[in-house]
């Protein structure tokens, strides 16, 4: 009894083994915007660099407001230009004439719109034509808006008057050209870090919706050691200790970081459940590997305690 009570006290903390099993912890890679995957440049277990570019989403319907913002842009500003040039005062009556036009014009593409979507209904007319008559008035409504905008700038009180609220507008519009652009550019899915390609989710041709992963990217940052140590050997352990680990068919002792100590007990878990410790309670522990780039997540360890240099 004595003997064996020598042998408890001079036991080492580092003959102590905990079990435990690599963690990876996955980056999902999404667009905040919908869209058809038209580009897929990696592939599952792929190496890649920060800052690659992984994924593409096709660029409707932003290109198309970037064309239309950028048009609208360069309206504002020739019209700005122009109010800075001495000139007589706008003729607002000619202005009116037009926007009576463009009316007169509108009414005529309300008419072909109904007339065609009749015939395209009725599986008369093909759906081309449809769209064209769609398209001339979309174009008729925005042209009366840029008339309808010249006629209140030309019925403003005075030049300042007139050049300021163009700045503002210019501004806007600058505005909107740049948060078009911001969508665009997310669509297209750079690396955010280095790591692998844990896995990927779709096809060239699929329909991606928003905020929905189309890639699951893990980095060596993301690669830690989980295990559990019995509630009377958990004061042992503090947060930023260096630990040193091995694994099966390990050649050599790797070391971890300490990052996590759980502020409360747990049974053991059925992934580390052995006979010498059923019904005990344990902390789960986090460490991060300090050579990260050797495990694979799920990969079984065993932590023999605090590294001594």
């Amino acid at each position: 009894m004595l003997l064996t009570a020598l042998l408890i006290s001079c036991e080492k903390p580092s003959e102590v083994r905990y079990q435990g099993y690599v963690e990876g912890e996955n980056i999902f890679l999404a667009s905040p915007y919908s869209g058809i995957l038209v580009k897929k440049l990696t592939h599952r277990g792929q190496v890649v660099k920060k800052n690659q570019l992984l994924f593409q989403l096709d660029s409707e319907p932003q290109i198309l407001q970037i064309k239309q913002a950028r048009a609208e842009l360069n309206e504002a500003q020739r019209i700005y230009q122009d109010l800075q040039n001495p000139k007589r005062k706008p003729e607002i009556e000619a202005i009116k004439a037009q926007i009576g036009q463009i009316d007169a014009q509108l009414e005529l593409a309300q008419i072909r719109v109904a007339r065609f979507k009749h015939l395209h209904d009725m599986q008369a007319g093909d759906r081309d034509r449809l769209d064209q008559a769609i398209a001339r008035y979309d174009e008729l409504k925005h042209l009366r808006s840029q008339y309808q905008a010249n006629l209140e700038l030309a019925q403003l009180g005075g030049r300042e008057e007139q050049i300021n609220a163009q700045l503002a507008r210019i501004k806007r519009l600058q505005e909107k050209l740049a948060e078009t652009k911001w969508q665009l550019a997310q669509k297209s899915i750079y690396a955010p870090e280095s790591g692998i390609i844990f896995d990927t989710f779709y096809l060239p041709g699929e329909f991606v919706a928003s905020q929905q992963p189309i890639a699951a990217l893990l980095t060596p940052k993301n690669v830690r050691i989980e295990f559990f140590v019995p509630a009377e050997r958990v004061n042992g352990f503090n947060q930023g200790q260096i630990i040193e680990f091995t694994c099966m068919g390990c050649k050599k002792n790797y070391t971890a970081r300490v990052s996590y100590i759980s502020p409360e007990a747990e049974y053991v878990p059925p992934l580390v459940y052995s006979r010498d410790n059923a019904d005990k309670l344990v902390f789960r522990i986090k460490a991060q590997i300090l050579q990260p780039d050797k495990f694979k997540p799920g990969q079984p360890v065993t932590v023999m305690g605090i590294a001594h240099d």
